[in-house]
């Protein structure tokens, strides 16, 4: 391992410790906070799990739609086993372990080649932010948000930068060497699909933002809880500490002009929301088990 390496783990490492502590802290300090959890009732948990089980069949259907685009046909069962032991990972360990458990077991399985592999992962966790971007601006216009508006030009650029990113990628002439799946085939029934997938998803999660927030707080608006979900959805692409921990809460504070949630509210909505994420994905591997 070179310095370099040393550095860059060393820096992973000391976010993480850091991150957790500061929950640690955090939890202590603000303890009286964390009474409004009796704020929830059976009904509202049931639904905010019932929520994380269908992001989880979303998620499988992703994982099956991409890889068909380079020639891997998973079944249902096999691809929900694959994307809880997965998510699993990358919640609970640095550096998406869990996809690089995801990558060795389709090479044993498929013999999936991995420049392939990185490429069509890589290329969608990008594209699929297109979508996403669509909906937060158009969620902005229809609700007038003046933060929004007056920055318009930055939003605009970042979409395009999106969209340039993403199309040059299939240009570079490395890959070009490579079967992707997507050459005259992005405008396909099997993209369509992803994308309805995607968007759900994304829906989904905000529903469940959303309810966590108007439970935790007197803040009711579906707005923020899209804000949230599209910020959290950029930190997704690369996973530098256990679910990014501390990365993807310090963006979301970063942006609070946006979406109006304190950094508290933040704090407890993350971990509410990990916390259920973790008990969908523990039942959903039983029964995966059991089945």
């Amino acid at each position: 391992m070179n310095i370099s390496s040393k550095v860059v783990n060393f820096l992973k490492v000391t976010v993480l410790v850091s991150s957790l502590l500061y929950f640690g802290y955090f939890i202590f300090k603000n303890f009286e906070q964390f009474k409004n959890f009796s704020n929830f009732n059976i009904q509202t948990i049931a639904i905010l799990l019932s929520l994380k089980f269908i992001n989880i069949y979303l998620l499988s259907n992703l994982n099956i739609f991409i890889l068909k685009n380079i020639g891997i046909n998973l079944k249902n069962t096999e691809s929900i086993k694959l994307t809880v032991r997965n998510t699993l990972g990358n919640l609970s360990s640095p550096l998406k372990l869990g996809s690089g458990y995801k990558l060795s077991y389709l090479k044993e399985k498929y013999d999936i080649k991995i420049n392939e592999y990185l490429f069509i992962t890589t290329f969608y966790s990008i594209f699929n932010l297109i979508p996403i971007f669509l909906i937060f601006l158009i969620y902005s216009f229809l609700g007038n948000q003046k933060t929004i508006l007056n920055n318009l030009i930055i939003m605009f650029l970042i979409f395009f930068g999106l969209v340039f990113t993403t199309f040059s990628i299939q240009k570079l002439p490395y890959f070009k060497k490579i079967n992707t799946g997507l050459s005259k085939k992005l405008i396909s029934k099997n993209n369509l699909i992803i994308q309805i997938n995607n968007i759900l998803f994304f829906l989904s999660s905000s529903i469940i933002v959303y309810l966590i927030v108007i439970n935790l707080s007197n803040i009711d608006s579906f707005y923020s809880s899209i804000s949230y979900n599209f910020l959290g959805s950029f930190v997704n692409i690369v996973n530098l500490t256990p679910g990014n921990i501390g990365i993807k809460e310090g963006l979301i504070i970063s942006f609070n002009n946006i979406h109006k949630i304190g950094f508290d509210l933040v704090i407890i909505t993350s971990f509410v929301e990990r916390f259920l994420s973790l008990i969908a994905l523990f039942v959903t591997q039983i029964i995966v088990r059991n089945n």
